[in-house]
């Protein structure tokens, strides 16, 4: 049981920090991003903001075998949600359409940075700089946790789980000190922002969520349209107080180590949910606290990976996603 523990706890931590189609800006950058590039009234900033970060709403539907399907559909699909817009919801389509992977602020983060040498997404590139750089903290965690040394030198299984481990860290690291950073040197009030528009975000919302996407989830799974509904509803709530949190922790002086305990709570809410293994409660806080130690102390390193060149991708992002905005007509209001 020890030993599964151990290896599922290894998958959960690599779940939590590595969903396949997740490695791009952080959901502070995406609202930064987008406050700079739309409309200067508070009111339609703030849906827009808000939009920015609804297009991972389903992101974190662990364990969800359709989970993919609506990653896809909002991340690639997402004229569909602005041809359901009203147009008194067009400032949060603007920012939900500035986040995509296609053209938007993903395609720099995910597929090709625009001030890096290569071919690779911003997140991808340092996050592969980075992850070497954790290798020896992640073998000191998993000795404490298994209270004996690894073998020397470790067997190809337990390199290629530290290698994917290594990874996922790091690429949740590079995402969350990128939103740190911004929310310390770029904009002091991003997090109040973020929760702001979290909290003032309009009842219409997952309404317009579903009439863009419920449809299609129905008739991809075989689910009731009225399922599809509820699903799209319920997730969307959670996402909003997802955002809340996460906009809080970085109102506070504190922020780093909230945001490493709030990947350490996903961490053990997704060794249960997707593998249906529970931390016995005997060494929760133990556990707890070593994958917090883990996740604070690859932040850190993740803060050294890009300070340096972090404003630069980020500005040369907002020109380029500004361009293919005007160049696909897509506008913060219609009359």
């Amino acid at each position: 049981m020890k030993r599964k523990l151990i290896l599922g706890l290894i998958i959960a931590i690599i779940l939590a920090t590595l969903p396949a189609s997740t490695l791009a800006w952080g959901s502070a950058t995406h609202a930064y991003l987008t406050e700079k590039l739309g409309n200067k009234e508070d009111v339609l900033n703030q849906q827009e903001m808000y939009g920015a970060t609804l297009i991972d709403v389903f992101n974190f539907m662990f364990g969800v075998p359709y989970q993919p399907y609506l990653w896809t559909k909002t991340h690639y699909g997402f004229m569909t949600l602005v041809d359901a817009a009203e147009p008194e919801e067009a400032a949060l389509a603007y920012g939900f359409v500035s986040h995509n992977e296609a053209w938007g602020a993903d395609y720099t983060a995910h597929i090709n940075a625009l001030t890096l040498e290569g071919d690779k997404g911003y997140v991808i590139t340092k996050g592969e700089e980075l992850a070497p750089l954790l290798v020896s903290t992640i073998i000191a965690s998993l000795e404490e946790l298994l209270g004996a040394p690894l073998p020397d030198p470790l067997p190809p299984v337990y390199e290629e789980l530290i290698g994917e481990l290594s990874l996922g860290l790091a690429h949740i690291g590079i995402e969350s000190a990128v939103d740190y950073l911004v929310s310390q040197n770029e904009d002091r009030k991003i997090g109040y922002k973020m929760l702001t528009s979290a909290q003032e975000r309009d009842d219409s919302v997952p309404l317009l969520l579903s009439e863009a996407y419920a449809e299609g989830l129905a008739e991809a799974t075989g689910m009731s349209l009225e399922v599809a509904n509820g699903i799209i509803y319920e997730t969307e709530s959670e996402f909003q107080a997802q955002m809340i949190s996460y906009g809080a922790a970085l109102t506070q002086e504190n922020a780093l180590e909230l945001l490493a305990e709030q990947g350490t709570e996903l961490a053990i809410m997704i060794l249960e949910a997707e593998h249906g293994i529970e931390v016995p409660s005997e060494r929760y806080g133990e556990i707890f606290a070593l994958v917090k130690n883990l996740m604070a102390s690859t932040l850190l390193e993740a803060i050294e990976v890009v300070e340096d060149d972090y404003s630069e991708e980020l500005e040369a992002t907002q020109k380029y996603v500004k361009k293919q905005l005007n160049a696909n007509k897509i506008k913060t209001y219609r009359q």
